[in-house]
């Protein structure tokens, strides 16, 4: 046989007997400073952020209507916010405001984009990822509000501040993640 071929088998043999090893609760007092039980602990490094913060809020964003954006410092979250039909004398139709969790994975691709009613019902609806909280609706009679939302067992209130209806640009409104 030849000699690197042999190494290879023998480093392979060697990988997958430590792993077994390991699996069996094999690791030494010395190696881990704690005595191996009957089952083997797994233990997990913190994760990044793992320590809630202190209760707050983030700084205000704007959204376009007929849109989504990933929601910053909230693992695999966006907001998506409906048509907002906004009249020529002013004011506005009801519209809705949902915030959509991943359960593995981000619900979008993109960390913000062009979403219409009609395409956010298909993609969302019958998809074993997404969850949609929501809605919030608003209207003229009520401009302001909150969508209280989960993720990874936190709970979190997205606050609508403001709403900036246009009458021949894009409406927008102003949102801010608590926690």
């Amino acid at each position: 046989m030849h000699p690197r071929a042999s190494r290879a088998i023998v480093a392979v043999a060697g990988i997958v007997l430590a792993q077994a090893w390991i699996l069996a609760g094999g690791q030494d007092k010395a190696v881990s400073g704690k005595p191996a039980g009957k089952a083997m602990q797994v233990q997990q490094a913190p994760q990044k952020g793992a320590a809630p913060p202190a209760p707050g809020c983030g700084k205000p964003f704007v959204v376009p209507d007929e849109s989504f954006r990933v929601l910053d410092g909230v693992r695999d979250a966006s907001v998506w916010v409906g048509d907002i039909d906004s009249g020529l004398l002013g004011g506005f139709d009801p519209f809705d405001i949902y915030v959509v969790t991943g359960r593995l994975y981000a619900p979008f691709q993109l960390k913000q984009g062009k979403l219409g009613r009609d395409n956010f019902r298909k993609y969302t609806a019958n998809n074993y990822n997404t969850v949609r909280q929501g809605p919030l609706t608003l209207s003229d009679q009520r401009p302001r509000g909150d969508l209280p939302f989960t993720q990874d067992e936190r709970r979190f209130t997205l606050k609508v501040t403001g709403i900036q209806p246009s009458t021949f640009g894009r409406d927008t409104i102003t949102v801010q993640l608590c926690w």
